[in-house]
């Protein structure tokens, strides 16, 4: 008699937070649509109903760039982020120029990364980390080198147990007033060898036989063509919330040390291996982020245990153009794109496989996936208030809208009573960035990366007019772009 087969965990429910007005609308809109209705019902009181008509058509032209979306943003807000660009372009502001032969001396990273410090303390279990400081924000992010263990071979009910850690694992997190983002990172990129001719070298025995070493040798140097290896970190962003830790990076490099053994406990049960990365690796990691071709000489010396001596000032491109929809520094190319929408329905645990394994057509690619659970105390409030304005949406809609509305109430019906149960409450997005030699086929990249986001069924779209921004976002180092937006939230209602 063979055992039952064991039921797939699905996952899904997401919904998108909004405060809901009439006929589907934003409340902001619709308050504001109200105010202009009275307005012309004034002025058609007071003057005439000629001078009315007048001021109505012009509310409606006022009114409807609120009130209409166009790929989820307002037409406000798409008018400033073009204007904001515009003015970036006039400035000259997109064009950045570094090196020892430049007025900055250095390599300094740009953009919203350029202020930014690192530093590095020492935990209680005496492994060394670095801290990446956003002074004005008061972020420190640390970040945590991975090695996933993979779902091949692995039991379904493991697989559940490590979702359901991982859950687990955010929502401890949320619990936590001062983490603001949690941010794992997967990164593809072409393997050099470099790194497994160092194991081979390390394995080899001087005293072996030497038909022995020469087997090893050729091993080492007839590694298949077109080889992509995985990189993963997680970045895990604290706010400072004493002055002591604002005005001391110092006092929040002992904060972070004293949870970070806790942290990477509460990871292993994920399924994953962790080690905080050192100031030296976040170093290189950014560093072969912007300039490819440095990756070589970082993994030789990191295969050999010497340090590369560089400064966080020497992280950054030599020179990098930001056009509206690609970032060309030293010598490649690279396009960001962000989630427009989560898979639709339900998913399995593995919807993002296809988008995150290497790909040999793609072979520089970063996967983030950005965190930002709330804090227990604002967790109910939140759930409340989605499930208000759901109701409000599925009583105000017709048709097929209404259906798509009662699905909605029944899954933030569903977020309140697993928040009750002591669940977390987290907004997520995810970050795809693409880099390519430069000259390479754009429009076949595009194509494919489009293409890995449909069968990993997410809608992406390219994230225009930042893509720098979005390029620093997704190396998981403290750059939050919805906290660090320059437009007015009520622009983007």
């Amino acid at each position: 008699m063979s055992a039952p087969q064991q039921q797939r965990r699905t996952y899904g429910g997401w919904s998108r937070p909004r405060s809901e007005g009439m006929y589907g609308l934003a409340w902001e809109a619709t308050v504001l649509g109200f105010v202009f209705v009275v307005i012309a019902m004034i002025t058609a009181v007071v003057v005439s109903f000629t001078a009315a008509v007048v001021v109505a058509a012009g509310e409606a032209i006022m009114w409807a760039p609120l009130a209409f979306r166009v790929n989820g943003r307002t037409g406000y807000e798409r008018a400033m982020v073009m204007a904001q660009w515009l003015r970036t372009w006039k400035r000259k502001e997109n064009l950045y120029r570094s090196g020892v032969f430049s007025k900055l001396g250095t390599a300094k990273l740009p953009g919203l990364l350029a202020v930014s410090q690192l530093y590095e303390g020492i935990d209680s279990g005496g492994y060394r980390f670095g801290l990446v400081h956003m002074p004005k924000q008061h972020l420190y992010t640390v970040l945590l080198r991975v090695w996933p263990a993979g779902s091949e071979n692995v039991d379904q009910h493991t697989v559940d147990q490590w979702v359901a850690a991982w859950g687990g694992f955010v929502a401890s997190l949320g619990g936590a007033e001062d983490i603001v983002a949690i941010t794992p990172v997967l990164s593809t990129v072409p393997e050099t060898g470099h790194r497994l001719a160092g194991e081979v070298a390390e394995l080899t025995r001087p005293d072996a036989p030497e038909l022995a070493r020469a087997m090893m040798a050729e091993l080492a140097a007839t590694l298949p063509s077109h080889t992509v290896q995985l990189d993963a970190w997680c970045g895990i962003t604290f706010r400072a919330t004493t002055p002591e830790r604002r005005r001391h990076p110092a006092e929040q490099a002992v904060e972070v040390g004293r949870r970070l053994p806790g942290i990477m406990a509460a990871l292993a049960e994920t399924g994953v291996r962790t080690r905080p990365m050192t100031s030296d690796e976040v170093t290189a990691t950014v560093r072969r982020s912007y300039d490819p071709a440095a990756e070589a000489d970082l993994e030789t010396l990191a295969t050999n245990g010497e340090s590369h001596g560089l400064g966080w000032d020497d992280a950054g491109p030599i020179s990098y153009l930001e056009h509206t929809g690609r970032l060309d520094h030293d010598g490649v190319v690279s396009t960001s794109w962000e989630m427009d929408d989560p898979p639709s329905g339900t998913v399995g645990e593995r919807v993002l496989e296809r988008l995150l394994q290497p790909t040999p057509d793609v072979p520089r690619k970063r996967v983030a996936l950005v965190l930002r659970p709330h804090a227990a105390a604002d967790a109910a409030h939140i759930v409340d208030d989605d499930y208000k304005n759901a109701l409000v949406a599925g009583q105000s809609g017709k048709g097929v809208v209404s259906a798509h509305a009662m699905l909605r109430v029944g899954a933030t019906e569903q977020a309140r009573e697993e928040q009750a149960r002591g669940h977390g409450v987290s907004r997520f997005g995810v970050l795809v960035t693409v880099t390519t030699a430069a000259g390479t086929d754009l429009p076949r990249i595009d194509a494919l990366t489009k293409d890995l986001s449909r069968q990993a069924r997410l809608r992406i779209r390219r994230s225009y007019y930042y893509q720098a921004a979005a390029f620093a976002a997704s190396l998981g180092i403290g750059v939050l772009l919805p906290g660090m937006a320059t437009l007015p939230r009520v622009m983007a209602a």
